[in-house]
């Protein structure tokens, strides 16, 4: 069995070790410390690059939108004058077409009378056509009577 002496000797080498190992490994993390420090500052500063580009085409996007939104706004400004007017021309186009509706009518009525007016007419034609006949045998009659008479000195 170890002497306490060679015991001593062998907790103050492997302390001695462990002290090394324990240097070294702390070494080692404070580098990669060191690392992700520099590449997290290096990311925050590329961020916040991004964000100040985000932020710039996030205004000019702004900015157009609202230039749009004027530019809808003026249209729908148009658009509810041509509603006014269309509104304006539906209500004349409706009283023409009521116009239209009675002329309709009107004539309607206008071609029963004239169709009784040529029916008149027709029946006034025959009875001048029979005028036209008796007075031609009045006139025939009158010829012969007048042939029939002497004539004057």
């Amino acid at each position: 069995m170890p002497t306490q002496e060679e015991r001593l000797d062998t907790v103050e080498f492997d302390l001695r070790q462990f002290k090394t190992e324990t240097v070294r490994a702390y070494q080692d993390m404070a580098l990669e410390i060191t690392v992700i420090k520099g590449l997290a500052e290096d990311s925050i500063r590329r961020l916040s690059t991004l964000s100040d580009t985000m932020e710039k085409r996030f205004d000019g996007v702004d900015r157009r939108f609202e230039r749009v939104d004027t530019r809808l706004d003026t249209m729908d400004t148009r658009l509810d004058r041509v509603d006014t007017r269309l509104d304006r021309v539906d209500t004349r186009l409706d009283t023409m077409d009521t116009r239209l509706g009675t002329m309709d009518t009107h004539l309607g009525t206008m071609d029963t009378h004239l169709g009784t007016m040529d029916t008149h007419l027709g029946t006034m034609d025959t009875h001048l056509g029979t005028m036209d006949t008796r007075l031609d045998r009045v006139e025939d009659m009158l010829a012969q009577i007048l042939e029939r008479l002497p004539e004057k000195p």
